[in-house]
């Protein structure tokens, strides 16, 4: 959640918990007196109140000056205790009135249909420079040949293009590849329902999720596209281009089942003879046996696979 306010709220209000609860353990111990102060004609005495089996007992602690301002301090350990409960729960009840600030709950209170669109560029719209709208993607492309990278084999992004900047890809050709329209697998086109946020169809939900972390990183990439290996069909599941030109092969592997895994095994050998290796330019991601899709480790690879 991006809701640093509340967050700060929720540290504080655990801290004056603590606090609380700690004052309270000093208070509340029997063998501590409490002071009593007396004036009268100019003349002050100071007095330690304590109770015993029900009587209570009083004793002149003028001289003791160490004793004076120890039982003070308990008093207004006593009253600081007293307030911090009040001002927690002050707190604690607005802090459920408050409105949360991250973007996902704001959608429901936003126009129609801005889920659709990237939250990080309708927070931070002067980064749209480094961004770039997926496009249609068209089966009338025909597919290309898998190549390393994106100028051929041996040459690097840096050979092809005027650099690179601080902010990601100076070339404007690899951008142009990005965006350019390319040849879509188009197999079981049923089983594309999950809807990212720029309007296009992914096969799983953790596709889903996937392509929304590659879209704010900020790379370069292809999503589903047919390419040819050796003559053979093949569909990564995202097919992105890293700082030194080379193009790098995902496969998000969502299943267990054991054809599954044929297929896989079937496609790892194909990779290999182009040249595409796990550990190079091929990445592997999966889901737990569960179903679940851990965003935060894949994102960690993803940035590790492209040298970020």
């Amino acid at each position: 959640m991006d809701d640093v306010y509340l967050e700060k709220l929720k540290d504080l209000l655990s801290e004056m918990d603590e606090k609380y609860r700690s004052d309270r353990k000093n208070i509340n111990r029997p063998e501590w007196p409490q002071l009593m102060i007396i004036k009268d004609r100019g003349r002050i005495e100071y007095i330690a109140v304590s109770y015993k089996e029900g009587h209570r007992e009083r004793r002149f602690i003028n001289k003791d000056r160490e004793r004076i301002y120890r039982l003070a301090h308990k008093a207004y350990i006593k009253e600081y205790a007293r307030r911090l409960r009040v001002n927690r729960e002050a707190l604690a009840a607005a802090a459920g009135k408050m409105l949360p600030l991250d973007y996902r709950s704001m959608l429901e209170d936003m126009p129609k249909h801005f889920d659709l669109l990237d939250p990080e560029l309708v927070k931070h719209p002067g980064k749209s420079a480094e961004k770039f709208f997926y496009p249609n993607p068209s089966r009338a492309v025909a597919p290309v040949e898998a190549r390393l990278s994106l100028y051929g084999q041996g040459n690097s992004l840096n050979e092809g293009c005027a650099g690179l900047s601080d902010i990601g890809f100076a070339g404007a050709d690899v951008w142009e590849w990005a965006a350019a329209p390319y040849c879509e697998n188009t197999d079981h086109p049923e089983h594309k329902t999950h809807l990212t946020r720029r309007g296009l169809y992914c096969r799983s939900k953790s596709e889903a999720l996937i392509f929304e972390i590659y879209m704010s990183l900020g790379l370069p990439f292809h999503y589903d596209e047919t390419v040819t290996i050796g003559g053979q069909w093949i569909s990564p599941d995202f097919i992105g281009v890293r700082r030194d030109g080379r193009f790098v092969y995902h496969e998000h592997c969502g299943l267990h089942s054991d054809l599954y895994r044929a297929r896989n095994d079937w496609k790892s050998g194909l990779y290999a003879v182009a040249d595409i290796y796990q550990g190079d330019n091929l990445l592997y991601t999966f889901d737990d046996p569960a179903g679940s899709i851990n965003t935060k480790l894949i994102e960690a690879q993803i940035r590790d696979a492209y040298r970020m």
